[in-house]
């Protein structure tokens, strides 16, 4: 195997990876996803063999694969119910700003619909670290919202999707003045002022949060990284860390799952050329697959299974869902539909993940509750 495929190979398999600690390890776990998002491009800058274009694809899905974890994360760690709905509604908002772009190729409905719900939950849990961010009223979470929403997201999604600028070529070509063909990682040695400038900000920054933190009302808690350090007074908590019954799933809940699973195989299938996305096609699998999967669940249920993890109930439904895909493509074969089974693979197994992760800590609240 090349060098380069290693490296490809590898930063797939951490951004596969990475948002799993979203929901136990929230802040740290989605700063590290959106790291390596924004850096994904300048790594494999460094190989002229790797397609681009086509890792496209997979960027853009694990792009949603990992705000689907923190969507997740919201149902299992936020006691309040205020904030989980404003998240929902930020989340879906721009599930379908981006499936309404996959469906016409319209940009500005990426600025319209921005991805708010990300720095929203980078926000409430930069305040849960130290405080009880429960005590936020309607109002606080609005105006957090809305700051993000116009300071924010919408000049960084008219930047990127209206204007269509790289924001790291901007910075290296008309800030720094470098080659936009130099590789970034020679940019420090040719200009040594960038990373002395960027020990500045740093300290900067540091300053800056040090003196924020002499205004702010004083700490309820210490510090800590982990969502279950400081138990949460719901009595939903009380429910995780049990063995827990397999679920049947209320209308609502399979409702969202249908709509979401449908959202989401609109945009997956968005990026995919060979693929045609026929609204009606894309409700009637989604439907399909939340049944397969819901179905399985009350089945399990009514035996009396009982999942004493998380990774064992997520090997069980990825044997289930690898079926449903192998019996898709032995059926493609028959009828001459083109099917792509790696990608298909790659697909369920995020499919996996977030429908089975999303029915496990709907179990604990929904955000309408």
């Amino acid at each position: 195997m090349e060098l380069y495929e290693v490296v490809v190979a590898g930063v797939i398999a951490a951004r596969f990876l990475v948002p799993l600690l979203i929901p136990v390890y929230p802040l740290p776990g989605i700063l590290a996803a959106l790291v390596l998002d924004a850096s994904d491009r300048a790594i494999f800058a460094q190989f002229v063999e790797v397609d681009v274009e086509r890792y496209q694809t997979y960027d853009k899905a694990l792009d949603i694969y990992y705000l689907s974890l923190a969507f997740v994360a919201t149902l299992r760690n936020w006691s309040c119910p205020t904030a989980r709905r404003v998240a929902a509604g930020l989340w879906y908002i721009r599930l379908v700003g981006v499936a309404l772009f996959e469906v016409t190729g319209v940009r500005w409905l990426l600025f319209i619909f921005p991805n708010t719900f990300e720095y929203f939950f980078i926000a409430y849990e930069t305040v849960r670290l130290r405080w009880d961010a429960s005590r936020l009223r309607l109002r606080h979470l609005l105006a957090m919202a809305a700051g993000i929403w116009v300071f924010l997201k919408m000049p960084q999604e008219y930047w990127v999707h209206i204007a269509q600028r790289d924001t790291t070529d901007f910075i290296k070509v008309e800030i720094v003045g470098a080659p936009l063909e130099m590789p970034w990682i020679r940019v420090p040695a040719e200009y040594p002022w960038v990373p002395a400038v960027g020990v500045g900000l740093l300290v900067l920054l540091w300053l800056g949060g040090r003196a924020l933190l002499r205004v702010l009302p004083p700490p309820h808690r210490s510090a800590s990284f982990h969502a279950d350090a400081h138990p949460d007074p719901s009595p939903a908590r009380g429910l995780e860390g049990r063995p827990r019954p397999a679920l049947t799933p209320g209308w609502l809940g399979a409702a969202e799952q249908v709509a979401l699973v449908a959202l989401m195989t609109t945009i997956f299938a968005g990026l995919l050329p060979a693929w045609e996305v026929r609204p009606f096609a894309v409700g009637l699998g989604a439907a399909v697959f939340v049944a397969v999967n819901a179905g399985v669940s009350i089945s399990l249920g009514r035996r009396g299974v009982r999942w004493r993890g998380a990774a064992l109930e997520l090997a069980f439904m990825g044997a289930v869902n690898l079926a449903l895909v192998l019996g898709f493509a032995l059926l493609s074969r028959r009828i001459t539909v083109e099917f792509d089974l790696g990608m298909g693979l790659f697909f369920a197994a995020l499919f996996t993940l977030i429908i089975t992760l999303h029915d496990r800590y709907r179990g604990l609240r929904g955000w309408w509750e």
